[in-house]
């Protein structure tokens, strides 16, 4: 069984996050683009935010027995191949897994308009990750 205490925070912190980048989201691209803080806090949030997916998905892989994930990515091939996200979902996942990637490791090179395109556009795909999660988490509880 999922530690819900774990799950639950990870959850929470995620909530967090998104309403943070909601706030920054609201801004212009001319106000981003001139604002060092904003984009540091973007850039910062938008990485704790997939931290927290992989988190989530490799929580509940390793509760569930299923197969080890090599990379990031495969996380997520993981959550689709047992049911638990649609191929739409893994692909988006995937993605913000590609993101983590460049936040931390390609820093130099960040193109802040993909960042605030990611802000402006990507941030619901992260709340319906987290409600496949949830519902799984639930699904498995009744049981």
């Amino acid at each position: 069984m999922v530690d819900r205490e774990v799950f639950d925070r990870r959850l929470a912190k995620l909530e967090e996050l998104l309403r943070r980048l909601r706030s920054i989201a609201d801004e212009d691209w001319h106000t981003f683009r001139s604002d060092a803080t904003l984009q540091a806090s973007a850039e910062r949030w938008l990485h704790l935010a997939a931290e927290c997916t992989l988190d989530l998905a490799h929580h509940l892989i390793a509760d569930r027995g299923w197969r080890t994930p090599t990379t990031y990515r495969e996380a997520f091939e993981v959550l689709r191949d047992e049911g638990v996200l649609t191929a739409e979902r893994c692909r988006q996942m995937q993605a913000w897994a590609g993101l983590r990637n460049v936040l931390v490791h390609v820093y130099l090179e960040v193109d802040l308009e993909v960042v605030h395109q990611v802000l402006r556009n990507d941030l619901g795909q992260l709340e319906s990750f987290a409600a496949s999660l949830s519902k799984a988490v639930c699904d498995d509880s009744r049981l």
